[in-house]
């Protein structure tokens, strides 16, 4: 797991940064909550050629490939 998603504050962050880009608000039901399980992969990237951090929606079958997107390009620069 990255460090920066065991900190508190770095978490925070991102949940401020990710409601101020939608205009101050995002609303979620009890049900697109609930929805939400174990199994649901989120991976964090960061692209260095425009200082961006990416979260993206993994599929589950894509995971074990994870590894070998990364290394594809060795010049390109991610936190998982």
């Amino acid at each position: 797991m990255s460090k920066y998603m065991k900190d508190p504050e770095y978490l925070f962050t991102i949940l401020a940064a990710l409601v101020k880009k939608n205009d101050g608000i995002i609303r979620l039901t009890e049900d697109e909550i609930e929805a939400v399980t174990k199994k649901d992969l989120i991976g964090m990237y960061y692209e260095p050629e425009n200082k961006a951090v990416v979260f993206k929606e993994v599929d589950q079958k894509d995971i074990l490939r994870a590894k070998t997107i990364v290394n594809e390009n060795p010049n390109e620069q991610y936190d998982n």
